[in-house]
């Protein structure tokens, strides 16, 4: 067995670390005894200062709490004596208390009150709608808003009749405070406020009158911690909400603390005092720094420690030296720890990297084979298909050898579409969709995934639209919800499927595009998702099962993909009462459905639709194929290995009906292949087919004109349903034209 890496670095680190600590613990016990009467006289002295001053402190911020006190009393009795004289008018409405105050003898009256009050600038009446009513500013009173104001909304939501004190607002260089009351009318209806706009330059002129000192400080707070005043004067800090402890400590008005702060405004360590104001939530603060108060301590503190420091720098040199060699130990025990600790990140980091390259190089060898499973299955398929036909009527046993082969191909080209979809290389081919057949075909699969326990029930409206999705896409959404579903249940209960037309207006919901859409409800009984976990349930790896049961990317494939097809996704859920998947898929256009249900070529197509086709394809086995398909259908063919050639090919002659070209050619892919022929012959109709494409890729080549996509593999219907949809356009451009 090979030794712990830790436990052969920390032994040595520890048998350097005991004598260390026996040295330098001997030398602080040493600095201690030297210290100690030092530190104690020193600290002694130093409380009986701090003691001093706070008793002076103290003494002081009562007399500034009452007068506070005395100060906003007389404000609140004005708010007071208005409120008694509104009730004595028995208003009951809103309307009728804005029209009866905004008259001249209300003016009056509010200018009377503030007579002789110097603290109040000003009285106003707001309405229930936060519109200024009156105020003893001016006459008629301006056009006003308040209905904002932390004053306002804390008021009108109020179930008591007690005054608040607003934040401070600087008005025109002055800075003031707002203390309202409510109005409620004799109904019990909320009519408003009053307010009374008081001068904080009143204050600041009371603090400039005591001398406190040269760096004292006198503030007034709100209970909450918010600054309603301060002098000397910090505009920054006005109004603004801190976080003070001692401020929410002040409980009651006949016990005032005293503490000593390294919070305060200017940065400053002070001792401060904070008294709170009775019947109103604020509290008065004074404090002076610490080292004003300190200052004949520090030259007496300063005395004592230099008898001390002298003995203290002998005994601190003789530890440096000792502590200096066993340092150098210690470094080059903390250079090995390091190393050892490197090491095992980099083995961490490789472990991981090479867990990464194995999912990269399995998703890459899974397209990469699915990319020539297809070429394969296009030329197997085919060929079955052609010997289907030719026995169909002259060799019964062989066409039914021949059917049983093409039915097991196309189960392997499912396989290889799995393949693809697995590995994030098929790209979206959203169509006209049958969702009554598409739900039809997909309900056996959900029975054998579910199990025998879980009851399955799909109901369709009358006169389902069709739906412009992917197919394939569509299959593996449902079949993504009803696993989850199913482990929502516990493996017993009921999966209901609705499918039916909805129609969203501009007013319905902003989250979804105006129009008509198709919508399948996916409903189980289980157990419910809670509402922390809903909000999150669309997101990429996020999964509240155990690890190993789910990776947690259906949903968020689910979503993705509804999304990129032009729909929507809602999810309800309530704890035990299930969950639902709506998934809201556009419906597909008229025209769509229509070229969706075309029929395939004839076995000899018209003239009008015959002319040459250019095969462009590496595989000569598909290549075959893919020509004897289209001389079948009554088309002449060129045949071309790879780009380079069909360009030469292309140059030659001018009678080219369409280019037919897979995607993956060696050298010039198939998108740039037609981006070059259509240069070449802008009238031109392309198609493209490939097994295996990057997304970006094949949307690329969609963006051009004329262009469409084959699958592979690819049957002798759907070659020639293509075909048909880029003949029909040119034919009706031509006719346009």
């Amino acid at each position: 067995m090979l030794p712990d890496r830790g436990s052969r670095s920390d032994g040595p680190r520890r048998q350097l670390l005991r004598p260390k600590l026996i040295i330098i613990a001997s030398g602080i016990l040493l600095i201690l005894l030297v210290g100690l009467g030092a530190g104690l006289a020193i600290r002694e002295l130093r409380l009986r200062d701090i003691n001093d001053e706070k008793r002076e402190l103290v003494a002081l911020d009562l007399l500034l709490a009452e007068e506070a006190e005395r100060t906003f009393q007389n404000v609140d009795l004005v708010l007071t004596s208005l409120q008694d004289d509104l009730a004595l008018e028995n208003i009951k409405k809103p309307q009728e208390f804005n029209r009866s105050q905004s008259n001249i003898t209300t003016y009056a009256l509010l200018k009377s009150r503030i007579v002789g009050i110097p603290q109040l600038t000003s009285v106003m009446m707001v309405g229930h709608d936060g519109r200024l009513v009156n105020s003893s500013a001016e006459y008629p009173v301006p056009e006003m808003n308040v209905a904002g104001s932390d004053y306002f909304l804390s008021l009108r939501d109020a179930a008591d009749n007690r005054p608040y004190l607003s934040r401070p607002v600087e008005e025109n260089g002055r800075w003031s405070v707002y203390l309202a009351r409510r109005i409620v009318g004799s109904s019990g209806r909320f009519l408003g406020v009053v307010v009374a706009v008081v001068n904080l330059g009143y204050f600041e002129n009371l603090y400039r009158m005591l001398g406190i000192g040269g760096h004292g400080a006198v503030s007034l707070w709100r209970s909450d911690g918010t600054l309603l005043l301060r002098y000397p004067l910090l505009p920054s800090t006005m109004g603004q909400v801190f976080k003070i402890a001692p401020i929410g400590r002040v409980q009651r008005p006949d016990q005032p603390i005293t503490y000593e702060t390294q919070e305060a405004l200017d940065g400053r360590t002070r001792i401060a005092a904070t008294t709170p104001v009775k019947n109103f939530p604020m509290v008065v603060n004074i404090s002076k720094p610490t080292e004003q108060v300190l200052a004949d301590w520090q030259q007496t503190a300063a005395l004592i420690a230099a008898g001390a420091l002298f003995c203290t720098v002998a005994i601190c040199f003789a530890l440096w030296l000792l502590v200096r060699q066993f340092n150098a130990y210690e470094a080059l025990d903390i250079v090995d720890r390091e190393r050892s600790k490197a090491i095992a990140e980099r083995e961490q980091a490789q472990a991981q990297l090479r867990q990464a390259q194995k999912l990269e190089s399995i998703g890459q060898l899974t397209g990469g084979i699915a990319h020539d499973f297809n070429n394969l299955l296009t030329a197997v398929l085919g060929n079955l298909e052609l010997l289907k036909k030719y026995t169909r009527e002259t060799d019964e046993r062989l066409h039914r050898w021949a059917n049983n082969a093409f039915d097991a191909a196309n189960r392997g080209a499912v396989l290889t579409q799995r393949l693809l979809v697995f590995s994030r290389r098929q790209p979206l081919e959203p169509k006209a969709a049958d969702l009554i057949a598409m739900l039809a075909s997909l309900s056996d699969l959900l029975r054998r995934t579910l199990g025998e326990n879980i009851e399955i029930e799909t109901r369709v409206a009358p006169g389902l639209w069709r739906a412009f999705a992917d197919l394939n896409q569509l299959d593996n959404a449902i079949l993504n919800i009803a696993i989850n579903a199913r482990d929502a249940m516990e493996g017993q209960g009921k999966l209901t499927i609705d499918a039916a037309n909805c129609r969203f207006d501009a007013q319905d919901d902003p989250e979804i595009v105006p129009g008509e859409y198709v919508l399948l409800s996916i409903s189980d009984t289980g157990k419910g998702i809670e509402a922390d976990v809903l909000e999150r349930v669309f997101e990429p790896f996020f999964s509240t099962k155990p690890v190993g049961q789910g990776t947690g990317l259906g949903l968020s494939q689910v979503y993705g993909f509804v999304k990129q097809t032009g729909g929507h996704v809602k999810i309800d859920s309530a704890l035990g009462k299930g969950t639902t998947v709506r998934l809201y898929l556009p419906r597909a256009k008229t025209e769509e459905s229509s070229a969706a249900s075309t029929p395939a070529l004839e076995e000899k197509p018209s003239r009008r639709a015959a002319g040459t086709v250019l095969i462009v394809e590496d595989d000569p086995d598909v290549r075959a194929y893919s020509a004897e398909i289209l001389r079948d259908l009554g088309f002449r063919v060129r045949e071309a290995g790879n780009a380079k050639t069909a360009l030469e090919t292309l140059r030659e002659s001018d009678d080219f009906a369409l280019l037919f070209s897979d995607v993956g050619l060696p050298g010039m892919n198939g998108p740039e292949l037609a981006e070059e022929a259509l240069r070449l012959k802008p009238q031109l109709k392309i198609l493209l087919t490939t097994g295996y494409a990057h997304d970006k890729l094949i949307d690329r080549s969609r963006q051009e004109r004329g262009i469409l996509l084959l699958p592979k593999p690819f049957a002798r219907a759907e070659l020639a349903q293509k075909i048909r949809q880029l003949l029909a356009s040119q034919e009706v451009a031509s006719t346009a034209g």
